[in-house]
């Protein structure tokens, strides 16, 4: 089949090029993945000390109302500890590449293969980690906040849940607020809120608020720090099938505060936190047994070990917020 139009071709020149190759790849669209970067601390695992980790928290006492009698000391008191425990689950995926396409492709193969496999690993460590933020939402009845029917996310929604997280005393995290991740579906709602009070009504009175508006939110990891609480967009979130009700598809947005989940990965198999991981390269070029005319030329691969788990709980109460709701557009 012919690519070049009619009047451009020659029947008689048997070396005429019927294709012509951009050599470089047109790059596909990629998801932030902050599930583990942004909302888990990390607590590596040393080697040769087994595959479960053990966190242990000591739930704190209150204020005494005991009167003591003048000479005679009261009772002793004890500790109260708790206990959260983490098994390292092992995840790779690999890549053979063969000499063909490594000596004759137009462009590096391996390159390509690097960066897939690289994104492919960061989903895999922000998958397990939003499993594990609905696994603990599902077991603590604190940690959620379930919107009805036709009730979208609004700017009230993020104060509600960051003075839920205030009211129990979880401390913000590195940049001193909660971290929050959503879906640009509900970041949109949020910015459609326009009632008095909202995110969107206390931008428009500042010239540097409204400059942000007019420019829109496309380009932004982080959209905005709104009631103590820093935003961040992923399509990456959990879905809800027939949430709040049947046929609709329910969103999660989450507000973290410090060491909400824990993360450990084993020391030498580093977890990958972002969509740009360092995968391992190989190129083969001496035969054995398994490729034994060195047929398979480079081998790209990721290996990791990786668990998340929700806090010991210390204080009765998650150390995050799982907004549930459905979105107003698709």
């Amino acid at each position: 089949m012919s690519f070049l139009p009619p009047g451009v071709q020659s029947t008689s020149l048997a070396g005429f090029p019927q294709i012509t190759y951009e050599r470089q790849p047109i790059i596909e669209w990629q998801a932030n993945t902050p599930f583990l970067q942004e909302l888990c601390d990390f607590f590596p695992f040393d080697k040769r000390q087994g595959r479960t980790k053990q966190f242990y928290g000591q739930k704190p006492m209150v204020a005494s109302t005991t009167k003591l009698s003048e000479g005679i000391p009261g009772p002793s008191l004890s500790l109260s500890q708790v206990l959260a425990q983490v098994f390292a689950d092992e995840y790779g995926d690999w890549i053979g590449l063969s000499n063909i396409a490594v000596d004759m492709f137009i462009n590096n193969i391996v390159v390509d293969a690097t960066r897939n496999l690289g994104y492919r690993a960061a989903l895999t460590g922000n998958l397990v980690a939003s499993l594990a933020f609905d696994s603990a939402a599902a077991a603590d009845a604190t940690s959620r906040i379930d919107l009805q029917d036709n009730e979208f996310l609004l700017a009230n929604t993020i104060r509600r849940a960051e003075t839920s997280l205030v009211n129990n005393n979880v401390p913000g995290r590195a940049s001193g607020m909660y971290t929050c991740v959503m879906s640009p579906l509900m970041s949109y709602d949020l910015f459609a809120d326009n009632s008095a009070g909202s995110a969107t009504d206390s931008l428009k009175r500042t010239e540097s608020g409204v400059a942000q508006l007019k420019a829109g939110i496309v380009p932004s990891y982080q959209i905005l720090e709104w009631a103590g609480v820093r935003i961040i967009r992923t399509t990456t979130v959990p879905t809800y099938a027939n949430y709040p009700s049947a046929g609709k598809t329910g969103y999660g947005a989450f507000v973290v505060g410090k060491e909400a989940m824990l993360a450990s990965d084993v020391i030498g198999y580093k977890a990958p936190l972002d969509k740009s991981y360092k995968v391992m390269v190989k190129y083969e070029t001496e035969p054995s047994l398994a490729n034994p005319m060195v047929q398979t030329a480079a081998i790209v691969s990721y290996d990791f070990f990786l668990g998340v788990v929700a806090r010991p709980a210390t204080n009765g109460t998650a150390g995050f917020r799982r907004i549930r709701g459905e979105v107003s557009v698709v």
